[in-house]
């Protein structure tokens, strides 16, 4: 027992976890049967994810990088070999890729309208839903589809493909992190243990293949071009921008990062030379953009797969929470009929919330300069996900790759970061099944909880400082009265 608390202990630990889960993919990974194999694949998951982030937990203090990405390959094999595990939405991807190998357009059609021969892995809810995502995501998605095509290999190799550009996101964020760790005085070994290893990384990304993985190494990429003294100012903005025009043309969200992106860069400390190096980040992101949806003959179409997402009502995203929870209330008041209208009203409120939110972060990360806006861009790509109409799991992996390159400094947040991208992975069951469509009215009332003990948080210092100052300040011009007077007395 001794000898399993060693890190070499943990590591073969992590690997029997990680081969539990991948067991449970293939007896509970689908939701086609519920029976004695399910229960089994289910315990199986929960036994797995359990060890594996206990074993993960006890790691955080190790320092060696290549250590710590040596373990993460090993653990990522058994998952790599087994169905997906959370999410079936790569089965989704894969279909989409389907449709635009076809010749249809994806921001018209459903993975139903060819139809898919992979439609029957796809969730109900997408076989009709057209697609939300940008022109550089259709092009992996036709690459994955046709290598599928080709041969015997089927959707197996589809899901192949789409891992390891899922991966390849993943190695990207800690290539460019550890770069941006070192500039802006973070732990590059952090970034390996947060954003490489995590349980979060290996069910969303390495089994998954969500993605947001893609996205995470380009938008860390940015950032990291954007803070390197290396090369000349011009064409690190040039190679920042075009790093977020990629991002944006994966998921259009990522544009928060843009503004944080121009305080990260050393040079721009003025308001005029701020004010070129933003207009130069943001020619090369929109020129990035628009050049992939002209060359790829999707152009913004992904604007209409936006309503789609935001059908699915869950607590999960803290505005849509406590919509729920007053629709909850008005239900029992007689007025049911009231409850979609409370659902949308808590959405418009929650972006507005998400506009204060971000224009206090980016006021940081002006004053603060690059050791103050990565976390800042790491918390709003974070504030973005949660306040946003729909938050799945996977959507933390963007701002948690920032966040792992950040500083570390003592307090609840960086904890909370840690801890809340362990819990993440709870969400789901190997089947993909949500347990938050399972906890509707508890998880509403949590959200509720979680935004009063918020303010609560925030409003209880200012009361103690106020009434700090106003009792200190008597006291202060006394105080100098009397140092006065004695000074001035002969000895």
């Amino acid at each position: 027992m001794q000898g399993s608390a060693t890190p070499a202990g943990l590591r073969w630990l992590g690997l029997v976890g990680a081969t539990a889960m991948a067991t449970s993919a293939h007896l509970a990974g689908t939701p086609s049967s519920r029976g004695p194999g399910w229960i089994l694949g289910v315990a199986l998951w929960t036994a797995g994810v359990g060890g594996l982030l206990a074993v993960w937990w006890r790691l955080r203090t190790v320092t060696d990088l290549r250590w710590l990405l040596v373990t993460g390959t090993l653990w990522a094999l058994p998952l790599l070999l087994a169905p997906p595990l959370g999410s079936h939405d790569s089965y989704a991807y894969a279909c989409q890729g389907e449709l635009v190998a076809a010749g249809l357009d994806p921001y018209r059609s459903g993975p139903a309208a060819l139809p898919c021969r992979w439609l029957e892995h796809v969730s109900p809810t997408w076989r009709d839903s057209v697609s939300p995502y940008g022109p550089l995501w259709l092009v992996v998605e036709r690459l994955a589809a046709s290598a599928g095509l080709l041969g015997a290999g089927g959707l197996p190799v589809a899901l192949t493909v789409l891992r390891l550009v899922a991966i390849g996101g993943t190695l990207l964020a800690v290539v460019a992190g550890t770069r941006l760790a070192r500039r802006c005085g973070g732990d590059p070994a952090r970034v390996g243990w947060l954003a490489a290893i995590s349980p979060l990384t290996l069910v969303h990304v390495v089994s998954g293949a969500h993605n947001d993985a893609l996205l995470a190494g380009l938008v860390v990429a940015g950032l990291a071009a954007a803070a390197t003294e290396r090369v000349t100012v011009p064409t690190r903005l040039v190679l920042a921008g075009a790093a977020f025009g990629a991002a944006a043309s994966v998921k259009a969200t990522t544009l928060v990062v843009v503004p944080f992106a121009v305080a990260v860069v050393p040079w721009a400390r003025t308001g005029r030379r701020r004010l070129a190096a933003g207009l130069v980040v943001l020619g090369a992101t929109s020129g990035t953009f628009g050049l992939l949806a002209m060359l790829t003959g999707h152009g913004f179409g992904f604007l209409h797969g936006w309503s789609a997402t935001a059908g699915n009502v869950q607590w999960s995203s803290i505005p849509t929470g406590i919509g729920m929870a007053v629709g909850y209330g008005l239900r029992v008041a007689g007025r049911p009929d009231l409850f979609g209208d409370a659902v949308t009203a808590a959405r418009a409120a929650g972006l507005v919330a998400l506009a204060t939110v971000l224009v206090l972060l980016l006021r940081r990360a002006v004053r603060g300069g690059p050791g103050a806006a990565v976390p800042a861009a790491g918390l709003a790509l974070l504030a973005t996900a949660l306040l946003g109409p729909v938050f799945y799991a996977w959507y933390a992996l963007a701002g948690v790759a920032v966040l792992a390159t950040a500083p570390k400094r003592p307090g609840r947040l960086g904890d909370l970061v840690d801890a809340g991208s362990a819990g993440l992975v709870l969400l789901t069951l190997p089947d993909s099944l949500g347990l938050v469509t399972k906890t509707k009215v508890a998880g509403a009332l949590l959200d509720v909880a979680l935004v009063l003990w918020t303010l609560a948080a925030r409003l209880r210092p200012a009361r103690w400082s106020a009434g700090r100052r106003t009792v200190g300040r008597p006291r202060i011009p006394l105080l100098r009265l009397r140092d006065s007077g004695a000074a001035g007395r002969p000895g």
